[in-house]
């Protein structure tokens, strides 16, 4: 069924990356590049706590909670020459939140601590720079998350799952300013995937490994802009992933027999065009503000909208007797709706450039 509110959305998006792009073509004369064979440093390093406890006896019935959030991302580039350009940008970021619980007997308790935050994430990307107004790049990007916690009965995954993009296109840039950056590029993209996962629903069940790959087109528009002497920053970053090309598609077109967990054999209870659903259209469309108060206390507020119709690192396993393995997993890879993300966090942080 045609969802008018998520295309309304990715047409907003469109619409603001093409008025940014506008601005930038009237400013194409003024470019400043950097400073050749000088390496362009920016390494920004936060920690988040917000914290409170309360007695067994507290009036109120109030409990007591602690959520942290630890941030680290680097960007290095370097001018070389006139004609060749290396840019490579790190984002890491790990957030809990630890909460208190009343029991039976009115004494609190601390529970296990949910996950709030969790990204790896690096990017290296060649170009070169001609003097035309489109430049060839190549590129690299790593993906993955410290703790994988997406299983049913919430068992942890380390490093997964690990997501390898190679791309290869062309870029222009249309503003390259000290406190102002707007670039877009278009290209064709390989992309491999390895997503761990329990073979059973134990606990110590043992851990199989599915790799999955993809062939897509990309189209990537970034943009940042500094105001007010550096205090208040803006960095946005709008993704389009077409996969035309994945290597699960055949298993969802070919079918296979789906089990209940007694082993009855049911109706297969995906939609009937799952098999689309790995080759369509995917955005991701990051945002974060950050208003430095002083040189080390810094308020960010972090909103991420992402489409992702199916999340093709979970690849459909199939076992003996065309029995598919990982039900649970292929069900929660279908997310027909939008995912919206939003944090705002004051903290302790500093900046090295």
């Amino acid at each position: 069924m045609f969802d008018v509110k998520r295309w309304v959305a990715v047409l907003m998006v469109l619409v603001l990356s093409t008025g940014l792009a506008g601005l930038g073509v009237a400013q194409d004369d003024a470019e400043e590049g950097p400073q050749l064979g000088v390496w362009q440093k920016e390494i920004d390093a936060s920690l988040n706590i917000l914290q409170s406890a309360y007695s067994n006896n507290w009036n109120g019935g109030d409990k007591g909670s602690a959520v942290w959030n630890g941030q680290f991302s680097a960007r290095l580039e370097k001018q070389y020459t006139e004609t060749t350009n290396w840019r490579n940008i790190l984002k890491l970021a790990y957030g809990q939140t630890h909460s208190q619980e009343r029991g039976e007997n009115g004494e609190l308790h601390w529970q296990k601590p949910d996950k709030t935050d969790d990204i790896i994430d690096l990017e290296s990307m060649f170009r070169w720079t001609l003097g035309k107004r489109w430049d060839p790049y190549v590129s690299f990007r790593f993906q993955s998350m410290f703790e994988d916690l997406s299983d049913m009965q919430e068992r942890a995954l380390t490093f997964n799952p690990l997501k390898f993009k190679e791309a290869v296109g062309i870029s222009r840039t249309f503003v390259k300013e000290e406190n102002r950056w707007f670039m877009t590029r278009v290209g064709v993209a390989l992309i491999q995937n390895s997503r761990k996962y329990y073979l059973d629903e134990t606990f110590e069940a043992e851990i199989g490994r599915e790799a999955t790959y993809e062939a897509a087109a990309e189209w990537i528009t970034e943009y940042r802009v500094g105001a007010l002497d550096d205090r208040v920053d803006w960095e946005s970053k709008l993704s389009f992933i077409m996969p035309f090309v994945y290597s699960g598609k055949s298993t969802f077109e070919d079918g296979f027999i789906v089990k209940d967990p007694d082993g009855n054999i049911i109706d297969n209870p995906f939609p009937e065009d799952i098999a689309g659903y790995s080759t369509t259209i995917d955005v991701d469309f990051e945002n974060t503000f950050t208003a430095n108060i002083t040189k080390v206390i810094s308020v960010k507020l972090y909103v991420r909208w992402v489409y992702d119709k199916y999340d093709n690192t979970v690849g459909p396993v199939v076992g003996a007797d065309n029995v598919l393995i990982n039900t649970d997993a292929v069900h929660q890879a279908i997310r027909k709706a939008g995912q919206f993300k939003q944090t705002l966090a004051l903290g302790f942080g500093y900046k090295w450039n």
